[in-house]
């Protein structure tokens, strides 16, 4: 029934959509209070230096931009390649195809900043080899497969993030192209790299460096910025390349400044909703 619904819904034009959005965005801040109580800790937190009207001000704007992304995840269902194009554009593609025109596979982080699902679908268009994103499965198996759906549209593939360690170094030497988005918060049994990211102490998978230095895989950092409403910029740059050296951690380091630059530039942007630093550093390392 969600599926039939949302597809149905998929097929309306994004204007009409975008209509939904002042509605999602009114019951989301209103009517679940707990979680804009989260928004607001984490942004007076990041940002300590504005005011609470100010924080307020910023939050309204972050809840606008992401019942925009709502009503586009649900016309990522059946939205045209080309309209797709149209509203996402991408510079930098080049250093990718350094890569890839050697045969040589490559680790694409990205952030939770504005759409990164219509960011990865387009990829998929512009790349000769499809993008294989690792994510954490879903408990809910209706909105599991439908996320499948979407991601497969164009030819791109899920990896379940317990097995991708296995799953890469199986296939280390295929051309490809292996996305994550390691800005949230990780488990208590994953490796961790604490860092200073937003004024505070913060924790960081730490599987980009993994990854990165067990395939030898070169490592982008792709940026995303809101062009308008319905239209966005991403920006590829080369974060790290093989050979590596021994020890350190230089690549996720770059990424978590590569995050931090990107919300600070556009904090309305950011997936504020996620309680980012309720894990705290152990004393025991």
């Amino acid at each position: 029934m969600l599926a039939a619904t949302l597809t149905l819904l998929s097929r309306l034009p994004l204007s009409v959509l975008y209509g939904f959005s002042p509605l999602i965005g009114f019951v989301l801040y209103r009517f679940a209070p707990s979680r804009r109580a989260i928004v607001l800790g984490n942004l007076k937190r990041a940002f300590p230096q504005r005011d609470i009207q100010a924080v307020d001000r910023l939050a309204r704007e972050i809840y606008r931009n992401y019942a925009d992304v709502t009503v586009e995840m649900i016309k990522s269902l059946t939205i045209r390649a080309s309209d797709l194009d149209r509203r996402i554009k991408i510079s930098g593609g080049e250093t990718i195809d350094h890569y890839l025109t050697r045969d040589q596979p490559v680790l694409v982080t990205v952030a939770h900043q504005c759409n990164i699902e219509w960011l990865l679908l387009a990829m998929n268009l512009k790349f000769d080899y499809p993008l294989e994103a690792v994510y954490r499965p879903l408990s809910n198996r209706s909105l599991e497969s439908l996320m499948t759906r979407i991601y497969r549209r164009f030819g791109g593939k899920l990896i379940p993030d317990r097995g991708v360690v296995s799953e890469v170094m199986q296939r280390r030497g295929e051309p490809r192209l292996v996305s994550i988005a390691p800005d949230q918060a990780p488990n208590w049994q994953d490796e961790t790299y604490w860092t200073t990211f937003l004024n505070q102490e913060t924790g960081f998978f730490q599987a980009p460096e993994i990854l990165a230095r067990f395939a030898n895989y070169p490592v982008v950092f792709v940026g995303m910025s809101r062009i308008k409403r319905g239209y966005y910029q991403a920006d590829i740059h080369l974060l790290a390349e093989p050979p590596y050296p021994k020890g350190g951690h230089a690549i996720i380091e770059g990424y978590v400044q590569a995050v931090e630059a990107q919300i600070i530039a556009n904090p309305a942007d950011w997936f504020w909703f996620h309680n980012r630093w309720k894990r705290k550093r152990s004393l025991y390392g």
